[in-house]
């Protein structure tokens, strides 16, 4: 049962993912945040908070370091001026790590939570459109990670556009097991 609901879960959000890009055509480029965990939850894992925040900072550092692999013009058709891990290295850093373990698999974000997230983030007002990618949950027992890919108004940080996704997690060490569901999530961009 939990397969079949993951299955459709997965299946929903990659429809609704595909459904709004056509404001994408309007927009001449945007600036990348990477991924803001300062929100997440971890369902399942046996490795201390500390070693996730220690991952979280690597993950980000793919965009750089492997940036052929996790390529968001690319699979979005657009431009990226700048990609920008500060502001989401600051948050990141400075999670609650006491709240980051979770014992329920339901968890995820509202809409206001979703919105403070952006809100949060430390950057200059400019004008502009953003993308930051929000981490909801990371669930080791289905081997899933869910996701919120929001653009946003560089200047005023209101949300233009938000679509919920996930990947499925792979590979060997905490890093590369969550990238791998980054990656997914760039995958169906």
């Amino acid at each position: 049962m939990k397969k079949l609901f993951t299955l459709l879960l997965l299946t929903t959000s990659m429809i609704c993912f595909g459904q709004n890009k056509n404001f994408l055509k309007e927009v001449s480029g945007i600036n990348f945040y990477g991924v803001d965990y300062s929100a997440a939850k971890v369902f399942g894992a046996a490795e201390a908070p500390e070693e996730f925040r220690i991952a979280f900072a690597r993950i980000n550092r793919l965009f750089i370091t492997e940036a052929k692999k996790y390529d968001v013009s690319k699979k979005l058709k657009v431009k990226v001026n700048e990609i920008s891990l500060n502001a989401v290295d600051k948050v990141n850093q400075d999670i609650d790590l006491s709240q980051l373990m979770t014992t329920s698999a339901d968890y995820t974000l509202s809409e206001q939570d979703i919105k403070r997230v952006v809100e949060a983030l430390p950057i200059q007002s400019e004008p502009g459109i953003g993308l930051v990618i929000i981490a909801k949950l990371l669930n080791k027992a289905e081997a899933y990670g869910s996701y919120q890919v929001v653009f946003f108004n560089t200047e005023t940080k209101e949300i233009v556009e938000d679509w919920a996704t996930g990947g499925k997690a792979k590979g060997f060490g905490l890093r590369n097991y969550w990238a791998g569901s980054i990656h997914k999530v760039i995958d169906n961009l």
